[in-house]
């Protein structure tokens, strides 16, 4: 006894495909006889037209954004390239759809960039990718960062795909610059400090046998010296990661034991702060004992810098069908959440934190690195204001 109304398309052996759209409505008479107005309507010709004008102004926005654009059936099949593209590349619009626009891909990134957009269309996550393409004008390959969504309809189907690709190779050019800046102070000032600190162990040794009451003054010192060599040590593992040196020792090793060593050397650190630990891992596991002792400490000094107003951070670890998880919980001032996807980044610090955080910003990215590495996975959960938890997890 409602209106119902729907579409459908249907194959009619005579005319072929053709969208119908039904509605049906119950009519009382004076006999309460059941009646059914059902009315049929040919909308193959509207619908093919509204597909249409809706194509024709994604072209016009694709179009009017001043970088490369494209897009793409369901099936990740290119079937449009801006202008921008075209003059880019030097290619005409039929050119490019019929994959030449491949050719302008550095040949060395071109098999990982179509393994990673056929990943996307399989799992519809979005693409995301570094690579670079060459430019026309000079023959130059320059690095570009492609983005690319895709588009779902009300019944949750994939309609098609859109994309940008923005050039950064400027930015590029700057990050191996500072890299290389890095890399070689980072190496120069490795050895004065391993000297300084050789020469503040020797007058400490002294004042003690003289129990001179500027022995803390000494210990000061040694202590900024030690932070500034964790800082050194954090920066020649950058420059390792960049140029792929950072090296892997990979052997069975206790779990636990590791975790307890690496809560204890935090914690001896830490005179505020009770580190809470729940959980045992009883099974040996494969992987760099000393780069994962690393992750545990970053993760956990990490949760006490940020958490400057409470007393305890929780550390839980278990092992479950082959994978070993691990979190760190801290009850401190916690991550936005548009920021969460960024905080494993090289060099990136949260607006507001720089100045009342020490820091290079450069840890989690190690950090990630190394779990990586081990073939396992790290993320975040946070609110503001609520905390953070960081977990990791590690195939046994």
């Amino acid at each position: 006894e409602r209106f119902i109304e729907w579409e459908v398309s249907y194959t009619f052996p005579a005319i072929g495909l053709r969208t119908i759209f039904f509605n049906a409505q119950h009519i009382p008479d004076e006999n309460n006889t059941r009646l059914i107005l059902l009315a049929l309507n040919d909308i193959t010709l509207r619908t093919e037209a509204e597909k249409i004008q809706s194509h024709q102004n994604l072209i016009m926005i694709l179009e009017s954004v001043p970088q490369i654009t494209f897009s793409a059936t369901a099936d990740g099949a290119f079937n449009y390239f801006n202008n921008f593209f075209l003059d880019y590349a030097g290619i005409t619009l039929p050119g490019a759809l019929e994959r030449n626009w491949m050719d302008i891909i550095n040949p060395a990134q071109l098999n990982d960039v179509s393994q990673s957009w056929s990943h996307s269309i399989k799992t519809l996550e979005n693409f995301n990718k570094e690579f670079q393409l060459r430019r026309k004008s000079d023959g130059m390959y320059r690095w570009h960062i492609c983005r690319a969504t895709a588009i779902i309809n009300d019944q949750g189907v994939v309609t098609s795909w859109v994309g940008s690709a923005t050039d950064i190779d400027e930015q590029k050019v700057l990050e191996k610059a500072k890299d290389e800046f890095i890399s070689i102070a980072s190496h120069e000032l490795k050895t004065p400090l391993t000297s300084a600190k050789a020469f503040l162990q020797i007058i400490e040794h002294s004042m003690q046998q003289k129990k001179s009451a500027d022995l803390i003054y000494i210990k000061k010192a040694g202590a900024a010296i030690d932070r500034l060599t964790g800082l050194v040590v954090e920066l020649l593992d950058v420059s390792k990661i960049q140029h792929g040196k950072l090296g892997m020792h990979i052997a069975s090793f206790n779990f636990n034991k590791m975790l307890s060593e690496a809560i204890e050397s935090v914690q001896i650190s830490s005179t505020k702060h009770t580190i809470l630990q729940t959980g045992q891992i009883r099974k040996e596991i494969k992987g760099d004992e000393q780069r994962l002792k690393q992750v545990i400490i970053n993760l956990l000094s990490n949760a006490i810098k940020y958490s400057p107003e409470a007393d305890k951070v929780f550390v839980n670890a278990e092992l479950k069908n082959g994978i070993v998880k691990v979190s760190v919980k801290d009850t401190g001032i916690g991550i936005s959440k548009k920021n969460l996807n960024k905080i494993f980044d090289r060099y990136y610090r949260e607006d507001g934190r720089a100045v009342h955080f020490q820091g290079l910003g450069v840890g989690l990215s190690i950090v990630k690195e190394i779990i990586q590495r081990h073939n396992g996975k790290i993320w975040a959960e946070s609110e503001p204001g609520s905390g953070s938890t960081f977990y990791f997890t590690l195939p046994v």
